[in-house]
């Protein structure tokens, strides 16, 4: 079949918008869309980069807290002794119980009589000691209390000692390794009574649980004048030991 030249030329203008749509309209769109894809990409990665700069920002903050945190709390790990064995902590006990002051004019006032007892390491809580307040009068005060503000205006002193007995039952117990420690020995009043104002002033991970006193009087009346205000018991102590904390090394 023979077109014509009007027919021809109609041909050729569809051929040329072929290509024209091919080679040209097609490709435009995908760039375009690409461009718009990538925008919205540009958008993520730099709300991302954002947030990382921020957050670089705040690492000398960070590092000044957590060494903040650090130093405080490597003070009070210091109060504690590290992990030892058994044996180890017998020897820590002899050596305790035979400094002064219990040491007088080379005799002993409190002296291990025989061999320690000492339990196998397990963990425990340390718990807090603290007063809390028995007000009697308190449903008085609390119907009385239109203001929220009684307790502290009547009595100051009690009102702090409330207060601070309500911030330590907040506080949460740590667990730390515990041993017991169950030790005879001979002993004044007094060298026991210093004994525990010695561990109490130290602020050291042992505490006295019990005391077995065998004579209450400590010899008051004997006919051997050496045995005189001494009696022999069995002294029951919980020792608390704890990994020193490590310093943070911010070089990884």
């Amino acid at each position: 079949m023979k077109l014509s030249y009007r027919e021809k030329v109609g041909l050729l203008i569809v051929v040329v918008l072929a290509v024209i749509i091919v080679f040209v309209a097609w490709p435009i769109k995908t760039i375009k869309a690409n461009i718009k894809a990538h925008k919205e990409e540009q958008t993520t990665v730099k709300a991302e980069y954002d947030e990382t700069q921020r957050k670089i920002a705040e690492i000398p903050v960070i590092e000044g807290n957590i060494n903040a945190l650090y130093e405080s709390s490597k003070g009070l790990s210091e109060k504690f002794v590290e992990h030892m064995d058994n044996i180890e902590v017998a020897h820590y006990f002899e050596t305790l119980l035979n400094k002064e002051p219990y040491k007088k004019s080379g005799k002993n006032d409190l002296e291990i009589i025989d061999g320690l007892t000492v339990s196998n390491a397990g963990t425990g809580v340390i718990p807090f000691y603290y007063y809390t307040p028995d007000v009697i009068t308190y449903p008085i005060l609390e119907a009385a209390d239109t203001n929220g503000n009684l307790l502290e205006t009547t009595d100051k002193a009690l009102y702090e000692k409330t207060k601070d007995a309500l911030a330590y039952s907040e506080f949460e117990q740590q667990t730390v390794e515990t041993r017991t420690v169950t030790v005879p020995m001979k002993f004044k009043k007094d060298a026991l009574l210093a004994l525990e104002d010695e561990l109490a002033k130290n602020e050291t991970g042992i505490r006295i649980s019990s005391v077995e006193i065998d004579d209450y009087t400590f010899n008051y009346i004997t006919e051997i004048p050496e045995d005189k205000g001494y009696s022999t018991g069995t002294v029951t102590f919980e020792f608390y030991t704890m990994q020193q904390i490590q310093k943070p090394d911010f070089s990884k």
